[in-house]
């Protein structure tokens, strides 16, 4: 294990124990496990972030989505640094705040009663609440649109539903740039400016790990607990 591995644990545990010490205090079942899945791909899009992406070489060639699974492993990552407990902390906040905005809008009440819409907005309420509690932090609305304004207008326009594909893509990468740059702004102390390959390859692992982690087990909550 190198010195960059054994930092990363280090803050990790610093940061994560809080965390989950105020989670436990959460009695509802179901968003106490929702968080421990965000918590979760969380820290996965971490790890993979400063250890199994791809070298810098590869950034200055390739586009981040034409990066083959096989060249994030050859070389060192880019974004391998010793990560403090300050910049793990500001990684956790800020990307779970982003999953539970993507989670926001997943659910569509679009055409439902007016109690079904009450219940919606009473369950998302509980959900900035636990962030709150969990993070000690007060976000609302506003900063959930902040982090998923995309995923807003394709909600509320419809292009995804009626298979405006390009401009739903076009939506989707303004919310993979908001998080991804400011991640490689305040951690890697990188200018976006110069580095708008790399910010979007931040904010597109992230969005992954939010279909590959987070998105089944909404699609779980959703089969047993109306939203």
């Amino acid at each position: 294990m190198n010195m960059e591995e054994i930092q990363y644990r280090e803050s990790l545990e610093l940061v994560i124990t809080p965390f989950m010490d105020r989670l436990k205090t959460i009695k509802e079942i179901e968003i106490r496990e929702f968080f421990e899945v965000i918590l979760d791909a969380t820290e996965r899009s971490l790890r993979g972030i400063l250890f199994m992406a791809p070298s810098q070489s590869t950034f200055e060639t390739k586009t981040p989505d034409k990066i083959s699974k096989e060249e994030q492993t050859e070389e060192k990552s880019a974004f391998s640094k010793l990560i403090t407990k300050e910049e793990t902390d500001f990684w956790f906040r800020r990307v779970s705040l982003a999953l539970v905005a993507y989670s926001y809008y997943f659910f569509s009440i679009d055409g439902q009663d007016r109690l079904a819409k009450f219940s919606y907005d009473a369950y998302w309420q509980r959900i900035f609440d636990s962030y709150n509690r969990i993070f000690s932090e007060k976000i609302t609305i506003d900063n959930i649109n902040y982090y998923a304004s995309g995923l807003r207008e394709d909600t509320e326009k419809g292009y995804s539903k009626s298979g405006e594909i390009e401009k739903s893509v076009e939506l989707s990468t303004r919310d993979y740039q908001t998080i991804g740059e400011q991640l490689l702004r305040e951690i890697w102390k990188e200018e976006t400016t110069s580095s708008e390959k790399k910010g979007l390859f931040i904010g597109i692992r992230i969005w992954q790990a939010y279909q590959q982690i987070v998105q089944p087990f909404l699609i779980k909550l959703s089969n047993y607990y109306r939203i």
